[in-house]
């Protein structure tokens, strides 16, 4: 029978293109250049605000900005930001299925899954979220069988998620056995009377 030990969750948000230290901006007219660093980035205001080559720091209007970097904006704070400004809270959602009593342990059996709670708590929307996760949980050996670790893994995705709102999402859903011994005074006895 199986008998849950262990339940952890692993997630990893996995989003569209990768951040780099310094890049070649260049002005919506196509008639300047500037190598910087991104810093901050906000959609809802427009902004952003870089780090210079000379060591400068500067806050500009996006739309100062090529179409190209203006997109490039948007895809470095995804790929940046996400774990700064997305929270995820984890609930624990079991359900009792069935229960039966043996001589000396009572026996239940369970379906659980998780929920998560994706909050966005940036000022800018995320796009194209992937979310992968892990659980971990162990099958418990009965009568001399070796306990088995077992890893039940899974997606999903969120399409969007704007600024201050949530997103639910919920696991697979994995069966468990609970076994608990009965105390003495419980258990059926047999015998000569």
């Amino acid at each position: 029978m199986k008998t849950f030990t262990t339940f952890l969750i692993s997630i990893a948000f996995v989003v569209a293109s990768g951040a780099a230290d310094m890049r070649e901006f260049t002005s919506a007219d196509g008639s300047k250049t500037l190598n910087a660093k991104v810093l901050d980035y906000s959609q809802a205001k427009g902004v952003a605000k870089i780090l210079r080559a000379d060591g400068k720091v500067m806050t500009f209007p996006v739309k100062a900005l090529s179409n190209k970097d203006g997109e490039y904006l948007k895809a470095w704070y995804q790929a940046t930001m996400a774990g700064r400004k997305l929270a995820v809270r984890v609930t624990d959602e079991e359900k009792k299925t069935s229960e039966t009593k043996t001589s000396n342990s009572k026996v239940s059996s369970y379906e659980s899954n998780f929920k998560l709670n994706v909050r966005n708590n940036g000022t800018s929307p995320f796009e194209n979220i992937e979310v992968k996760y892990q659980i971990f949980y162990t099958v418990d050996g009965v009568k001399g069988t070796k306990s088995q670790n077992l890893v039940a893994s899974g997606e999903t995705s969120i399409s969007s998620i704007f600024p201050r709102t949530d997103q639910n999402l919920s696991t697979e859903k994995i069966a468990l056995t609970k076994i608990r011994p009965l105390p003495a005074s419980q258990c059926a006895t047999t015998g000569a009377g």
